[in-house]
């Protein structure tokens, strides 16, 4: 009698086998030889408000009147006619007076910049003039001035358009700087 074949008992689940883990090749270190330690990364600033970051923090131009104050005054009194006592009246000791394209020259502190302006005034008559803003920053204001004028040596009558940029600290005029339009 032949024999009965053997009952195949199945087979156990068998696991797949590991396979090894393969790391990524070493990078070239960018640092430079004898150094071991990774530099330490800079702790973020706290967060000083709702959606504010790291890094950010906050402008302030000190004490006395702020940037829209004295824009405000400014633009008010040049509206008047008396634009420039106004500007005199906010301006540090230790102002600096900067001119735009063409001139390209500063002058710093209080006396140099009344001269500056003396002399301007000197060789011109102030014919009318309209001043727009301000447009106040956080450290400062801008001032847009449509200046009409003769020029006295010539007779010539000149239509000028400046921006007038002045930073402000502590309730004080620190610089002021014009640029030139067409």
């Amino acid at each position: 009698m032949a024999k009965k074949p053997a009952k195949k008992k199945p087979a156990a689940k068998s696991k797949p086998a590991k396979k090894p883990i393969k790391k990524a090749p070493a990078k070239p270190s960018k640092k430079p030889a004898g150094k071991s330690k990774a530099p330490a990364k800079a702790k973020p600033s706290k967060s000083i408000g709702t959606g504010f970051v790291a890094g950010m923090s906050p402008v302030s131009t000190g004490s006395g009147p702020g940037p829209a104050q004295i824009g405000a005054e400014i633009v008010a009194a040049f509206n008047q006619g008396t634009g420039d006592e106004v500007a005199q009246k906010y301006w540090s000791p230790q102002v600096v007076s900067c001119e735009g394209v063409g001139v390209g020259l500063q002058w710093g502190g209080k006396d140099a910049v009344l001269a500056k302006n003396a002399d301007w005034m000197s060789k011109h008559t102030f014919l009318g003039g309209a001043a727009e803003g301000p447009f106040v920053g956080s450290t400062g204001f801008a001032i847009k001035f449509a200046i009409h004028v003769k020029v006295n040596e010539t007779g010539q009558e000149i239509h000028m358009n400046e921006v007038g940029v002045y930073t402000v600290q502590d309730g004080k005029i620190v610089r002021e700087e014009f640029m030139y339009g067409n």
